[in-house]
């Protein structure tokens, strides 16, 4: 069975004045895979992805997702794909529930974010401030706000950083779920 192209990067190229960060990297991703990318600290992973994402405009090459060009449709293709940043941060006092709330009402459609919560060992902490959250559960929400509005491609960027062994099993079946789920 052949799988449609999702995304597909060619040559891409990104420098920050001298320092190249990613040199003629090319790759496609298929509709239902599980991609990961793997190497040292500075290999360019994250460079790599926010060009795909749209969130950095690269040096040369060409990146196609969803057939969209993220530089020239980002409008379009951020409303298609979700994206959990290596990095992230919300305001201290907002409560789970309102992060939910607030970015599932960015989007045009939108899931019912109750089951991901319990899906994420979240469900507990849902009138929990965001500054009471311990790293693991921060980054468990910024799953779920990744995953409100039901994307057609999700990013995980360091998906399971401060995580403990168990959550991080759970992260991974979550994965496979949502593959499943769109396939």
């Amino acid at each position: 069975m052949q799988h449609k192209t999702i995304i597909q990067v060619e040559h891409l190229r990104k420098t920050y004045g001298s320092t190249v960060a990613v040199d003629d990297v090319s790759f496609q991703v298929y509709e239902g895979e599980i991609f990961g990318m793997v190497g040292p600290n500075g290999a360019g992973k994250t460079t790599t992805i926010e060009c795909i994402e749209g969130l950095r405009q690269p040096d040369g090459g060409n990146i196609r997702v969803l057939d969209l060009d993220p530089h020239h449709d980002g409008y379009a293709l951020r409303s298609r794909i979700g994206i959990q940043l290596q990095q992230s941060v919300l305001q201290d006092r907002i409560k789970v529930w309102e992060a939910l709330d607030l970015f599932a009402a960015f989007y045009p459609r939108s899931i019912n974010w109750q089951p991901l919560l319990e899906q994420l060992g979240l469900a507990e902490k849902r009138n929990t401030s965001f500054v009471k959250l311990s790293g693991g559960q921060k980054q468990r929400l910024f799953i779920a706000l990744a995953l409100v509005h039901d994307p057609e491609v999700v990013f995980l960027d360091e998906l399971t950083t401060g995580l403990d062994p168990h959550a991080r099993r759970a992260m991974w079946d979550l994965v496979r779920q949502i593959r499943e789920r769109c396939q």
